[in-house]
């Protein structure tokens, strides 16, 4: 049973991207670990930008019985994606790093259908896990005129963090370790660690909780 696993996840995966991506590609530095593209993984990297996996990537995660989805990647001039653990982004995830733009991921996993729009800074921390339909944008794409106004601020979401499906994470939150966002929220304020959010916008609606697979 475990060969025919081990087979199965090499038909998965795309062999000649696995080779390019990992030993021949120069925009990628694998220090410890791989890039890992299974079928319809699409990278769309601009010459000037880079990739570092310190850990596993894997694109394209899940897609079972080759259902047709894919995931894309796309790393805008001098963008940067960086890993710190192993992660893994299912499939029909749409990411997008802007010009001079860095995405940080550090270990968990992206759920189907998740979009990041990354204009200036979002990082991800360790064990993470971000549900279907989740949208973390760092901009608002269009600038609006008032005094002390900012388009663009930088988001982080803390260590063993839960972003429930249909979540909307918006420009300049802080979401602490060990924090929970209910299903359909729309975070525009930091959220506290240990914490659960829930609404539009996002509210506290529990304290000191603690979450996992008990």
């Amino acid at each position: 049973m475990k060969f025919k696993i081990i087979i199965q996840n090499i038909i998965h995966i795309q062999i000649l991207n696995f080779v390019y991506f990992n030993y021949f590609n120069r925009k990628i530095d694998c220090i410890d670990g791989r890039l890992i593209p299974y079928k319809k993984s699409i990278l769309i990297l601009d010459k000037s930008s880079s990739i570092t996996i310190n850990g596993n990537l894997t694109i394209n995660a899940n897609c079972i019985k080759n259902n047709g989805r894919s995931t894309i990647i796309r790393l805008d001039k001098s963008s940067v994606l960086k890993t710190d653990g192993n992660f893994s982004i299912f499939y029909s995830c749409d990411i997008i790093v802007f010009e001079n733009g860095v995405l940080e991921l550090g270990s968990g996993f992206l759920n189907s259908n998740v979009k990041i729009r990354c204009t200036n800074n979002i990082k991800i921390g360790k064990n993470v896990a971000i549900s279907h339909d989740v949208t973390i944008m760092d901009s608002d794409a269009h600038n609006i005129k008032y005094e002390g106004y900012q388009m663009t601020k930088p988001i982080t979401i803390g260590d063993n963090v839960w972003i429930g499906s249909r979540a909307l994470i918006m420009k300049g939150v802080n979401i602490g370790n060990g924090a929970i966002v209910a299903a359909g929220s729309v975070v525009t304020k930091d959220v506290p660690a240990n914490c659960m959010v829930a609404g539009v916008p996002a509210k506290v609606i529990k304290k000191n909780i603690k979450w996992g697979s008990y």
